[in-house]
């Protein structure tokens, strides 16, 4: 018994062990296989890609991170290790069997255990290619021909023309105007689900010259930074501008793009695409932040004002959350998951909906929507482990603000009145003293 115990934690060790890309490099090579628990590494340290999951056995998403930080967002107000980039965010691998190889056709592939779950770059015609995949310092995921020799052909692939929700330097927003190739945001549909959501940014083309960066929601413009004008957007706002940071606009022949750079990569900047529809950078001092208005000459309006919301107050991207320990949450609605609603949509119906107090994601996964009519406040049969978002009650603060107004200015009226009885008393006390002298 002993013996099989030990010749099976040997076999287990072995198949731990057995894949060369187990030890850290930068480059898949044709023949290699990166599965989970392994990783792609720069070779400067700076990015890694690796299987990732959020909270699951399985791993569903090939994503490249920043490798030695946490990158973390101002919005929304948590706080997670965030990919910069995911390479199936819309095929997540279903089981626990992922890969991603290069066959001898050079074909840039995830697998999983039931075949193909996405190509990445299949070639066209197929031919044998000696091919290899090399993560850069700078971020980007490249898949080159190479020579014999092992020198680089040319570049078949890389993922800086197909970015996801997050903009590093050197990635472009744009258009190639010789190929059609667009680059672009798109936010994420949840917090932990990486696929398409509502809102694109992207920049528009202009014969002139004077391209702009939109934020699109369904098809519709939602923000607008104004044309490019003297080395910035007319409407953005830029604050903290570091000086280690440089944007770059370029409209030629060839394209319109907008990209930035910095000097390093010490703070890991970013740019990211919120489920939201905002514009964010990293909290990690990228000296880069910039936020594109939202006046009604440039975008549609995010609310309408009610007068059954005249007490409460609407925080973009600060909703107040009640505290689940608390409160419990009746009168719910869940809307269909065929409306592919996002947290920012769910927000927009509560407000629009007078009766609605508060909403929610309807899953676990943090998609979908369900609103709620009431808030009864009862401990014990609160939920401790869901958030549940609501509308901040200006009508309290107020109330509370005259109750002490009142209590002040009563508090004054008995000083004054105690001050000129004692007063009235006083002058009525010499008077009669004179009189008696007299």
């Amino acid at each position: 018994m002993a013996y099989s115990s030990i010749f099976l934690f040997l076999i287990l060790v072995c198949f731990l062990f057995r894949n060369p890309c187990h030890s850290e490099t930068d480059t898949l090579q044709q023949g290699q296989e990166l599965k989970d628990w392994d990783e792609l590494v720069s070779s400067n340290k700076v990015f890694s890609l690796k299987l990732f999951t959020f909270g699951t056995m399985v791993s569903p998403y090939f994503g490249i991170f920043y490798k030695n930080n946490n990158i973390t967002y101002r919005y929304p107000l948590i706080y997670r290790n965030k990919a910069v980039w995911v390479a199936n965010r819309n095929n997540p691998i279903p089981d626990m069997y992922g890969k991603l190889i290069i066959d001898v056709h050079g074909k840039f592939s995830i697998l999983s255990s039931g075949g193909t779950v996405l190509d990445l770059f299949s070639p066209n015609p197929l031919a044998a290619c000696n091919a290899s995949a090399k993560l850069l310092d700078t971020g980007n995921l490249v898949l080159q021909e190479l020579h014999p020799d092992g020198s680089v052909k040319r570049v078949l692939w890389q993922s800086f023309d197909h970015p996801t929700d997050t903009l590093l330097p050197g990635m472009k927003l744009g258009i190639n105007l010789k190929t059609g190739h667009r680059w672009s945001l798109t936010s994420w549909e949840g917090e932990t689900l990486p696929v398409r959501g509502s809102f694109t940014l992207a920049v528009t083309e202009d014969l002139n010259g004077t391209g702009q960066m939109v934020i699109l929601k369904g098809g519709n413009i939602h923000q607008m930074s104004g044309p490019w004008c003297n080395g910035e957007f007319i409407n953005s706002n830029k604050i903290s501008f570091g000086s280690d940071v440089r944007l770059y606009y370029v409209s030629n022949e060839t394209e319109q793009s907008f990209t930035y750079l910095t000097k390093s990569y010490d703070s890991f900047p970013a740019l990211w695409m919120s489920e939201s529809g905002d514009l964010e950078d990293s909290t990690l001092h990228t000296g880069l932040f910039c936020a594109l208005t939202s006046s009604p000459v440039h975008a549609q309006s995010k609310l309408e004002m009610f007068k059954c919301r005249d007490d409460y107050t609407f925080y973009i991207g600060l909703d107040f959350h009640f505290p689940t320990k608390n409160y419990i949450f009746v009168d719910e609605y869940e809307y269909h998951e065929s409306h592919n609603m996002t947290l920012y949509d769910c927000k927009i119906f509560c407000w629009n909906n007078c009766s609605c107090a508060a909403y929610s994601y309807a899953t676990k996964n943090r998609t979908g929507c369900k609103t709620y009519g009431k808030m009864l406040y009862n401990p014990a049969e609160a939920n401790q482990d869901k958030e549940y978002y609501t509308f901040r009650d200006r009508v309290k603060k107020k109330k509370k603000n005259w109750f002490w107004l009142i209590i002040g200015a009563g508090f004054l009226a008995l000083v004054l009145s105690c001050y000129f009885l004692y007063k009235k008393l006083h002058l009525k006390g010499k008077s009669r003293s004179c009189y008696c002298i007299n």
